[in-house]
């Protein structure tokens, strides 16, 4: 197989955000503060799609979500060239829309957006998504429509996200041995879905009631100018690394006693799995995690007894996990052991080799359903 990928240029207050080097480029998404104003401009510049679409000639066409703009170009390119046509969920964007806006201008447009997307989605020849709810979700608003809905799960390259000696890794960035270390890998912005703040404040509770050598270690992109000077405010017991390479998130990870994963309390986000949890898992760090007992996440945690959880805005639930682990480094390691036992069920090739049998299957079956 030959596989062509196609992605936008970003442009948003924060500057150009490129795809991938092995993309080809589709004209600039527009990223404004209001994300009506986006899906209708995007939506529109989405149509260069078809153009790649009768350049390359594909056999099969897969659109992967939460960027659903270029659903409607795509389909059309896929009837015109007669190729399978394919949509890969991995988040609602649809419905994340429409819990933001309901009534007025904006929820008029989501939901001629939504028609048009579902619509979509049930002419589809399979539909891929990555977690359960997310297939409950997608099987609840397409109904009987929908022919195929397959769960493709994401995961972490075991061959890359590895753990490695805790006192190498901890010597590669020059951190102190007998320092308790955790870890947060992802975005910081006072409108992203992690909300850290409440972790921050309850390590420096931890850290002066206990008199223990604590902190925590972040280390992604920085959107917003409030959540540097929170950087600023945590000095004590935050060690902010800027954005890092693969290998270094790889050293960094290896190097923490504990992973986070702060959630906030909207359940439109019960469905997610984000890829720090896995990336967690796959180098063997016990995970707090902030969310919902209803959620996935927090599910697949309490099941495998992969760390501890707390329920957001539980801020005693959240000092009592951290205290709890950097007082009992045993329970620490009972948690890693098991971490490390449910580590082989997250590589993402088993959900690449799921992929790759649904895609052959539709490659040697000859008749082609519009």
């Amino acid at each position: 197989m030959k596989s062509v990928c196609v992605a936008p240029l970003q442009l948003s207050k924060h500057g150009i955000t490129e795809p991938h080097e092995m993309c080809y480029k589709l004209p600039f998404y527009i990223l404004t503060r209001n994300p009506i104003i986006d899906l209708i401009l995007n939506f529109i510049l989405s149509s260069f799609v078809l153009l790649y679409v009768l350049i390359f000639h594909p056999k099969i066409i897969v659109v992967s979500i939460p960027d659903s703009y270029p659903v409607l170009a795509a389909y059309f390119g896929s009837l015109l060239i007669r190729a399978r046509f394919i949509v890969d969920v991995r988040d609602p964007q649809e419905e994340i829309l429409s819990n933001k806006y309901r009534r007025g201008f904006g929820g008029f447009i989501v939901k001629i957006y939504k028609y048009i997307v579902y619509r979509i989605y049930r002419k589809s020849m399979k539909l891929f998504c990555v977690t359960r709810m997310i297939a409950h979700i997608l099987a609840n608003k397409i109904g009987a429509g929908a022919k195929y809905i397959y769960i493709i799960p994401n995961g972490a390259d075991l061959r890359i996200f590895k753990p490695i000696d805790k006192n190498e890794a901890r010597g590669r960035f020059g951190l102190s041995q007998d320092v308790v270390l955790v870890a947060y890998i992802g975005p910081l912005a006072s409108w992203a879905y992690y909300n850290l703040v409440p972790v921050l404040l309850a390590i420096r509770k931890v850290r002066e009631k206990l008199n223990i050598n604590i902190k925590i270690m972040v280390a992604g992109r920085c959107y917003s100018e409030s959540f540097k000077k929170i950087i600023g405010r945590f000095k004590d017991i935050l060690e902010y690394m800027g954005e890092l390479e693969t290998k270094d998130v790889v050293i960094l990870l290896s190097a923490c006693d504990i992973g986070i994963i702060p959630r906030i309390e909207d359940p439109i986000y019960d469905y997610a799995i984000p890829v720090k949890f896995y990336e967690y898992v796959a180098t063997g760090l016990p995970i707090i995690v902030i969310a919902r007992k209803q959620s996935e996440l927090a599910e697949i945690v309490e099941k495998n007894k992969l760390g501890i959880l707390c329920e957001p805005q539980d801020h005693i639930c959240l000092e009592k996990a951290i205290e709890t682990l950097a007082m009992n480094k045993g329970l620490i390691g009972e948690f890693r052991k098991n971490v490390l036992t449910f580590r082989k069920y997250i590589d993402r090739r088993i959900g690449a080799e799921r992929l790759f049998k649904l895609i052959v299957e539709l490659m040697q079956n000859d008749r082609f359903d519009a």
